[in-house]
Parts: structure tokens; sequence; C-alpha cells
């Protein structure tokens, strides 16, 4: 709850500095406070190309709230997004807007640069600041140290802006010197007064309370200080986005998988799966000659590579892609994971791979009803079969269709071990979890950005 009024925040101060950098320029160029007709005869044509730029810093991460801070590579990423904003609008400016509002606005809008640059880095200076003041930081008591509660104490001391501090932790365990400024109790500590004298507003256990009777009584018996109280994978995925896999247990899944109804969402989402398919190989068609020629230059084998993928609820299908790599890439046909840079891939195989081109004849799987736009990455059996054997609840990912993008794939780099597929566990179980229409478009933006970015795998 309290990272989506943050980013309600950022996203309604975003268009306060918007429009008020419109509202200035106005003032500095007419030399006047600007009348309706002028406001007016400005407001719309600004308006479309402020929903463009909005996408773009929600496309780039800038609405992210973790990557949110006062540093130089912050700032970095803010003026580049300012510059691609300011390509886009004097693009549509020159080109389009004459012909569309009658207007073309040049000496408006090479003041609206300047006005704008300086609000807006002004305007994230105050916000991410705003974030990060020790007043507004809760204070958390952490009970038990997991590997995954140690992962989300790592990250709120790495990220202040999320919000929390970490004022005392209570484990069986030794930490001196480990967490500096953390008070480590042991667990005979009497927990009302760590509560009182560290002035906690938060605790957060990495202990089942259902498991342990007498820390429910402990936890029963500070009520009357009106604590929150989180378990650990509640708060991990709230600060992460991702499930902490070797915290949950069976009981989870049916509290969490098992409830609630998305027939209507899942029938929306396979109504624009066929729409969006559709579409794209319509449209992408007449450049498929191409594609091919350019995989048969490249190197020597078929134009399509054609490979098992386990799919929904674990039922097998063929998965088609433009291919990317060598013919005969794996070795006496012994299944091999991708890696990054990996040498089997073609020169051209890479920029199918970092503009994600390769996939697009994975629409008709779409189509087919074998995947969706969006969900978990389909694997392949021989990787299936043992990350089942290694990983706990890896078989659960299956619970939905795979995806040609996910938000396992826009959070983590291309897996390429156990460890890898272990991590991206955690994401695509989050999406399991909290899939919907909103979320689905967040990644597809965000897809889009990496696409436009090169940054594919």
């Amino acid at each position: 709850m309290l990272g989506k009024v943050k980013k309600t925040m950022l996203f309604l101060g975003d268009v306060a500095v918007l429009y008020a950098s419109l509202y200035l320029t106005l003032l500095i160029r007419y030399r006047e406070l600007p009348s309706s007709s002028v406001w007016m005869e400005h407001f719309l044509p600004f308006s479309v190309l402020f929903l463009a730029w909005i996408a773009v810093f929600y496309i780039t991460g800038l609405y992210d709230i973790t990557g949110t801070r006062n540093d130089i590579e912050f700032y970095n990423r803010v003026f580049r997004n300012l510059l691609v904003n300011y390509a886009i609008a004097g693009g549509y400016f020159y080109l389009l807007t004459d012909k569309i509002f009658e207007i073309k606005p040049q000496t408006v809008f090479f003041i609206y640069i300047g006005v704008n640059s300086i609000l807006y880095a002004l305007w994230r200076y105050w916000y991410n600041s705003f974030l990060a003041r020790p007043q507004a930081l809760k204070n958390i008591l952490v009970i038990g140290m997991k590997d995954e509660a140690r992962e989300l104490v790592e990250e709120i001391f790495k990220k202040p802006q999320l919000g929390y501090r970490i004022a005392a932790i209570v484990s069986t365990q030794n930490h001196n010197g480990e967490f500096p400024g953390v008070t480590v109790y042991n667990s005979s500590a009497d927990l009302k007064k760590i509560l009182r004298q560290h002035q906690i507003t938060t605790v957060v256990t990495a202990i089942d309370p259902r498991g342990d009777a007498e820390l429910v009584q402990h936890l029963f018996g500070t009520l009357s200080l009106r604590i929150q109280f989180f378990d650990l994978p509640d708060l991990y995925e709230r600060l992460t986005g991702k499930i902490p896999v070797t915290s949950i247990g069976h009981i989870w899944f049916l509290e969490n998988i098992a409830k609630g109804e998305k027939s209507a969402y899942e029938f929306t989402k396979r109504v624009l799966d066929v729409l969006i398919s559709v579409l794209v190989l319509a449209v992408s068609l007449p450049f498929w000659p191409l594609v091919a020629l350019a995989v048969k230059l490249g190197s020597q084998g078929p134009v399509f590579f054609r490979q098992t993928r386990i799919g929904f609820l674990g039922h097998p299908f063929v998965a088609m892609k433009f291919r990317s790599m060598i013919d005969g890439a794996e070795k006496n046909g012994k299944a091999e994971w991708a890696t990054k840079n990996d040498p089997r891939v073609t020169k051209f195989g890479r920029f199918l791979r970092k503009s994600r081109v390769d996939e697009i004849p994975q629409l008709w799987n779409i189509i087919r009803g074998e995947m969706s736009l969006i969900g978990p990455r389909p694997e392949r059996p021989e990787f299936v079969s043992n990350l089942e054997r290694d990983i706990p609840f890896y078989n659960e990912r299956h619970l939905v269709k795979p995806g040609l993008t996910g938000w396992a794939q826009i959070n983590f780099q291309y897996g390429e071990s156990t460890g890898d597929a272990f991590k991206k566990l955690q994401y695509d179980l989050f999406y399991v979890k909290n899939r919907s229409l909103p979320l689905d478009l967040g990644i597809i933006l965000k897809t889009a950005g990496i696409m436009v970015s090169g940054k594919g795998q």
C-alpha cells in the first residue's frame, strides 16, 4: 500500500511539473500571464505529448521506487530520458502538430526545454530526499534470520527510499558487526521492551508463527502497541517484487494461488493475445523473407528453429523461432544452457535476440493457445525435470501459460544455471499470484523498452 502511495505521488508530481513548466514557458514567452485562449491553444497538443513522455518514464524505470536516489547514476538516467523525450517532441512539433492542431510552437518548445529540465530535476531531487528523510522511515524489527530475511535486510539497508529502517533483529545466531547500527538480540529477549525501546512500528518474522506457539503468545502481548505485523513472504514480496521460495509452503499456495476468481481476466487476456498476435504477424509478415535471407547468409541451416518446451500444467508443445544459433549448436544432442555472449549465436542471431525478433514466430504458438504474450518463460523438458527435483515449487510456475515475455524476463538476466532458474522462479511466482491486466500492460511497456534499447539476451 505504501509503495502505491509513493508511486501515485510521483506520477501526480510529474504531471504537475509538466504542466507547470508549460505555464511558466508561456509566461516567459509572452511576458504576461497566459490568457485562456493561449493556454488552450497549447494545452491539447502538449497533453498528447505528455502522455508519450510519461510512457517513456515508465518504460525506462523512473517510476521504480527502488531506483530513486540522489546520485549521479540516477540523474544521468533522468537527463537521458529528457533527451529522448525532447527528441520525440521535436519530431512531433515539426512534423505533426501543424497538420493536426494547426500549431508549431518553435520558440515555446525551446523555452520549454530549459524550463522543464530545471523544474523536473529539482522536483525529483526533492522527492528523492523526501522519501529517504530519517523521520519518514519506519523502524523494523526482524525476528529470525533465514537467507531471504538477510536479503531483505540488505535491500532495506541499500534503499532507504523504500521507507523502512532496520532497527533491531531477534535471532538465535550471532550477527555481531554484520549489520552496522542494528542491535541484535537473542530469542530470549523481552519482545515488548524491544518494541518500545526502538520505537518499532513494523515487525517482520521469518519464523512461521503458526508453528511457534511461544512466538504467537509474545506477539499477541504486543497488540496494545499497535504494531504492523508481516510474515517474511508478504513484506519480501512488497519490497522486491519476488516470492521467497524457501520461506513458503503448501499453505501459501492454497491461500494465495487457489483463491480469487480470475476467469474474466483470463478471458480478456486470451482475446488480447489473439488480437495482438494476429496484428503483429500481419504487420511483420512482409519482412520475414528479409529475415530468412539474413539467417541463411549468416550460417548454414534452416531458417526456423523448433524445440519442445513445457507449457501450461506441464504439457509439452513445439515452440518455433527464427534460428539465432549455428546449426547443430548442441554437441551429441545434449541439452545445454544458453549463456551470455554465447559463442554459438551467429552475428545476425545476436541482433535477433537483442531485438526479440527471433521470437516473433512464437506468435503462432500464442494463437494456437499454447502460449500467452505474458507469462513465465517456457523451458525445455530436459531442464524442467532437473529443476523440479532441485528447486522447491518449480512446477507451480506451470499453473499459467508460458509467455513471450514476463515479469522474470524483464527483471532478471537470461537464465544459464540452476541458481538463475531459482531466482527467476521467485519472479515467476510473483506473477502467478499477482497477474492482472495492469501488471501485463506494465510488462509489455518494459519489454518494449528492452527491445528498443537492444538490451535483450
